[in-house]
């Protein structure tokens, strides 16, 4: 009887009320995302902007730009050995390896045991976000997630061409951006890795590597 008795008072005494604070609005397609800051260049909106969220990016269009950034790498975060993902722009730090010009040991990415154990992950971006300086990953291209997360630090190379103005230039061309079908997930990585707790502490490089550079590959 008390169970009646309170389905009663909870029970609609007619037809659900109109949708009057947020009336539903037929759009004949979404609107684009207009940003303050100018996008008309996105590789140096990119850079720009992952550098003011944390992470260390550049462009790279010499080999001696990419042994710059790889001794200033290593000689700020102490790397002696690194893993290589399967992402096709790692093949630049890989031939380096290949030839013994490299100034550290680097091993092949095979699971989450060679990752675990290195100072530095070295992998690939689809993309790169200028609104955001945003990194798109996905597992598929790289072999594995972990490459990108175990390491305390992570280098990402990503293509110049591949630098697009906003994270809608993914979305609203999926059928272009991934003409083989959808990854099984995204990752969309903004700066280095960061967790805050209910009183508004910000901890770095829990969740995910503490340190993150990116170098943009010109041609």
């Amino acid at each position: 009887m008390e169970r009646e008795a309170f389905l009663e008072q909870i029970r609609l005494k007619g037809p659900a009320p109109e949708n009057l604070p947020h009336p539903l609005r037929e759009m004949a397609e979404i609107p684009l995302v207009r940003y303050v800051r100018d996008l008309s260049d996105p590789v140096s909106a990119f850079i720009e902007v992952a550098n003011e969220i944390g992470a260390n990016a550049r462009l790279i269009s010499s080999a001696d730009e990419m042994t710059e950034m790889l001794d200033q790498l290593r000689d700020a975060h102490d790397v002696k050995t690194a893993v290589l993902s399967k992402d096709p722009e790692v093949d630049v730090i890989r031939r380096r390896f290949a030839s013994g010009t490299a100034s550290f040991q680097a091993v092949e990415f095979d699971s989450f045991v060679a990752a675990s154990s290195v100072d530095l992950g070295v992998t690939g971006a689809a993309f790169g976000v200028a609104a955001t300086g945003s990194l798109v990953m996905y597992p598929n291209r790289a072999g594995g997630r972990s490459s990108s997360l175990l390491p305390p630090v992570h280098l990402a190379l990503v293509d110049e061409k591949n630098i697009l103005r906003d994270s809608s230039e993914v979305f609203r061309k999926m059928g272009e951006r991934f003409p083989d079908g959808l990854p099984s997930q995204l990752i969309f990585a903004s700066g280095p890795s960061r967790s805050g707790d209910i009183g508004g502490v910000l901890t770095v490089g829990v969740h995910g590597p503490g340190h993150v550079w990116i170098g943009v590959l010109k041609d």
